[in-house]
């Protein structure tokens, strides 16, 4: 499990025990505010989320806004604390009451949080879930949500492929199941001259017609009892049919193997879709922790970060003379000084000493300018109430990073008193490897190896199939190869009659109606209905099953691949997306992909337009 997974998890179980805990007295003067210990911003944070959860229930307005408030005033207590798992908890409330019947209840709740992480993926997904639960109408207003999801997934290093993966599945899906219908469309269309191959050379032989059938059996089937794809055993099909099909079926059936290679297309994706979510420095600082830093989290990192994050912790934990002490041992040896100096600046303020603080603060604008240092210098000067100064100092500061400052200033409207904000120690590279390999296990995700058995399988199998195919058909050009008669179904070579597709009996039979003797006739004409007998039940058969192989079963090649080939893809819809996706990094998994539903409505109508076939024939 990845960092940030544990780390949500671990706030979600904060969530469920916070009824157990009395919550911490929150301080009234930072300044004689003994330090607190490290879980507390957690504990706090699940405690406001029961408030929340507890007022909605009640339908509470009143109660609903002061819940709100405490949130506000928690964020700003922790400068910019994190509260996606705050979110992500509300999120799984509102799921829970959408399944007891409450859907209205459950949006109440995501909206009442909405406000902190208005674009978070789960609260999106989330909210589609519940609005689906309203019918068709809900399925409709939940597109917007639907788009601002899937622009989100694209956007993520980390979920693009993966979200990739799960819809393209669908060719993949549709490419082999157009294989498979395809092999068995062509092997029930020719089934008595695919016999005709091993039944004549055994019936010389003396090989009884059991033995011979058994024989048979085993050929089509060897693939799958060798234990491997069944798509084998239709590659093998079609090359054992390849003499006996007409042109339009031979270029239907190279385009059908020539589409298999989405498999290794795909299979070389795949490792990039399951890579975790990188550690990130950011998220142990601004998310809320129920457990410290483990040493061994940062054991790689180098010691003045180390230390960095040491004196970050106790301005959380508000032990000012600490953090104090602990940046001012980092001035001149850290590489990021204008955090330092800023991270100082904050220290000396909360602890009283404003020419200190004022003084840090300049140091860190000459080290770099940052909206942070900025807007804690217009802090200071309103509270001297220079109002130029600190007027100009918020301009400056909003110029320099307007979301930051929107989101710092927004913590400032929970309490009327103000405070600096820190910064914390941004991510970097080689910070982001360190935590990496502290964690361990991350070794060789998102790599792609051309030599692995199961790519090279999906990448020769249809070169492979497509060779020895058309080197089949091209060898039986010169050959006199059987063919079946499309009235009695009995092998034959060649024929004087003008339908190249009907034997030189029944053209006898039907046509010139001559030269049979009455018993061959009446054996002739018992053949001729048992074959079409059997025909009009295995095309009865895929009219109902596989809409658009009745019509290739019945030589309309190109009508059948038209509606067999949409069919196969809404099938893949259905079996690709079907199954709802947690990304990695997150605690619910994304609402099933409209793809699903659009598959399902495809699959019925293909089926209907299908089955109206039996209905026509029988009118």
């Amino acid at each position: 499990m990845g960092l940030l997974q544990a780390i949500r998890t671990s706030f979600l179980l904060a969530v469920l025990g916070a009824t157990l805990v009395a919550a911490p007295p929150a301080p009234a003067a930072p300044s004689a505010t003994p330090p607190v210990s490290g879980p507390l911003s957690a504990i706090a944070l699940s405690h406001r989320a029961e408030h929340l959860m507890a007022a909605l229930s009640k339908r509470d307005a009143e109660a609903v806004r002061a819940a709100q408030l405490e949130v506000e005033a928690l964020r700003r207590t922790y400068s910019t604390l994190d509260v996606a798992p705050l979110v992500e908890a509300m999120s799984l409330w509102a799921r829970k009451q959408g399944m007891d019947g409450k859907v209205a209840l459950g949006l109440e709740g995501l909206q009442a949080v909405e406000r902190w992480a208005p674009e978070h993926p789960t609260l999106l997904g989330t909210r589609i879930t519940l609005m689906r639960q309203q019918g068709v109408q809900g399925w409709l207003w939940s597109f917007p949500d639907l788009l601002r999801l899937t622009r989100h997934r694209m956007e993520h290093p980390a979920h693009r492929w993966l979200w990739m993966i799960q819809h393209l599945g669908m060719l993949r899906l549709a490419a082999t199941l157009l294989l498979w219908g395809w092999a068995l469309t062509m092997g029930l269309r020719y089934r008595n001259v695919l016999r005709h191959l091993w039944e004549e050379p055994l019936k010389h032989k003396g090989v009884s017609p059991l033995l011979a059938a058994i024989l048979g059996g085993l050929i089509l089937t060897a693939p799958v009892i060798l234990g491997l794809d069944p798509m084998v055993a239709a590659v093998l099909w079609l090359f054992l049919l390849a003499p006996f099909l007409l042109a339009p079926e031979v270029k239907v059936t190279v385009f059908i193997l020539v589409l298999q290679l989405v498999h290794p297309a795909l299979a070389a994706l795949e490792p990039w879709a399951a890579r975790e979510p990188q550690p990130s420095l950011m998220t142990l600082q601004l998310q809320p922790q129920v457990q410290p830093i483990a040493p061994s989290v940062l054991r790689f990192l180098p010691p003045s970060d180390q230390a960095f994050l040491a004196g970050w912790g106790q301005l959380q934990n508000q032990d000012w003379k600490a953090a104090e002490a602990t940046f001012q041992g980092l001035v001149g040896r850290h590489p990021d000084q204008t955090a330092v100096l800023n991270n100082l600046g904050v220290a000396k303020c909360q602890s009283g000493d404003g020419p200190g603080a004022d003084k840090a603060f300049e140091m860190a604008l000459l080290a770099g300018p940052k909206m942070e240092v900025l807007l804690n210098q217009s802090i200071l000067a309103f509270n001297r109430l220079d109002t130029a100064l600190g007027a100009s100092k918020r301009d400056e500061a909003q110029a320099a990073g307007p979301e930051a400052y929107a989101l710092l200033i927004a913590l400032n409207d929970a309490q009327k008193d103000v405070r600096t904000y820190p910064i914390p120690l941004p991510d970097t590279p080689d910070r982001v490897q360190a935590l990496a390999d502290a964690a361990g296990g991350t070794e060789g995700t998102g790599t792609f190896h051309l030599m692995e058995r199961a790519f090279l399988f999906a990448l020769l199998l249809p070169i492979l199939g497509l060779i020895i195919f058309l080197a089949r058909v091209r060898a039986s050009v010169r050959m006199a190869h059987p063919t079946q008669c499309v009235r009695c179904g009995e092998p034959f070579h060649t024929t004087d009659s003008p339908d190249t597709e009907v034997c030189q009996k029944c053209h006898h039979l039907f046509v010139l109606r001559d030269g049979l003797h009455a018993e061959n006739r009446r054996k002739k004409l018992d053949e001729v209905a048992e074959h079409q007998q059997a025909t009009r039940w295995m095309h009865k058969s895929l009219i109902v099953l596989l809409p658009g192989c009745d019509l290739a079963f019945l030589g309309e090649t190109r009508e059948g691949l038209v509606e067999f080939l949409p069919f196969c893809l809404a099938v893949g819809m259905v079996l690709a997306t079907g199954r709802s996706v947690r990304y990695p990094g997150e605690i619910l998994a994304d609402p099933t992909s409209t793809w699903l539903a659009v598959g399902a409505a495809l699959v019925a109508l293909y089926y209907v337009r299908s089955w109206l076939k039996l209905v026509l024939r029988r009118a």
